[in-house]
């Protein structure tokens, strides 16, 4: 009988679906009893939710103060730095005197104008042979080489001599470039230094400017008839030309403002403008470690360091801001957007 019971009622639920009406049907979460516990839990749920968002907003809160403070600090560090070279050597550095002057090594009152040419000299000796050979190299790497082991090889052997220490080229320029191809401490052997040191830079980022240009390009000019060198030269590098640009610019920067590759090649100090690149010269950033260590003759020796090191900076800032200009210039002559 109840199996019967049990039967008729069954095939009444069907029936009632078919109808559409709903049969109650008695479910665990219908009983009587469970709404209490489901209010119970939505109360612990929202707790928990705003638990979980107020430790959210601590920790965003003390994420945003960690940045501020490093951010800050860091500021302050290079405010600092800036701030007394600036106000040790500012003065002297804006005075035509002073600029346009003959060094001395034993009175006071010299000037830094062989320094000056000394560094822009050095600076265009190198880019006369780091651009051919950076560019050059990244152009067979991005448009001709085939990715393989060679050129995984030469892209991590590139990387890592960025990462060298400027004073092991250093050494290398005067042990190769000084003794043994009997060069002596010139201008030629401190840019032939100064390539090698920034020669991965070089072809690292003019590579990279190579290959942000975008596929399509390559593809219309070769079907349009071009060969491989035609595409490069009319289609490639005109639009990779502000990134080489600017890092050719960053280049003369780190030419200009380096020491220690060009104290053991080039020289520390000099009385007249070198005018032939087998001369030695001194360029600014190696007089001034000459001054603050071996300056002592000359008994204003700190305002001359401080003036050059004021000058170099501004100079250096100078060339930073021209890069970002050029290359600005550049992408909005060319219509690409900066």
């Amino acid at each position: 009988m109840r199996i019967m019971e049990r039967a008729t009622g069954m095939e009444e639920g069907k029936a009632g679906l078919r109808a559409g009406n709903d049969v109650p049907v008695e479910r665990p979460a219908q009983r009587s009893g469970a709404r209490p516990v489901s209010r119970r839990r939505e109360g612990e749920m929202a707790e928990v939710a705003a638990k979980a968002r107020r430790r959210a907003f601590l920790a965003d809160r003390m994420a945003r103060l960690g940045i501020w403070s490093l951010s800050a600090l860091a500021l302050s560090v290079v405010a600092l730095v800036l701030g007394v070279i600036l106000w040790n050597g500012l003065g002297t550095a804006l005075s035509p005197s002073f600029l346009f002057g003959k060094p001395e090594a034993m009175r006071e009152g010299g000037g830094i104008w062989p320094m000056v040419v000394s560094s822009f000299y050095l600076a265009a000796l190198t880019l006369l042979m780091v651009i051919p050979l950076g560019v050059g190299a990244a152009v067979y790497m991005s448009e001709y080489a085939g990715e393989g082991r060679l050129t995984r090889l030469v892209r991590f052997g590139a990387d890592s001599l960025s990462a060298v220490p400027s004073v092991v080229f250093g050494i290398f320029g005067m042990v190769v470039f000084v003794i043994y191809l009997d060069l002596g401490y010139s201008l030629l052997a401190g840019a032939l230094t100064l390539t090698l040191l920034n020669l991965p830079t070089v072809m690292r980022s003019a590579e990279e400017a190579i290959r942000s240009v975008p596929v399509s390009l390559r593809e219309a000019a070769l079907a349009l008839g071009c060969t491989r060198w035609e595409t490069v030269k009319k289609a490639v590098l005109p639009v990779a030309m502000p990134g080489i640009t600017t890092g050719a610019i960053l280049c003369v920067g780190r030419i200009v403002g380096e020491s220690a590759a060009v104290i053991y090649t080039v020289g520390l100090f000099v009385r007249k403008v070198p005018w032939s690149p087998l001369r030695p010269a001194a360029p600014m950033a190696a007089n001034i470690w000459h001054m603050y260590t071996e300056g002592a003759l000359v008994p204003d020796w700190f305002r001359v360091a401080s003036g050059e090191a004021a000058f170099l900076l501004l100079l250096v800032l100078i060339l930073n801001l021209a890069a970002r200009s050029v290359a600005a210039a550049v992408r909005k002559r060319m219509g690409y957007r900066v």
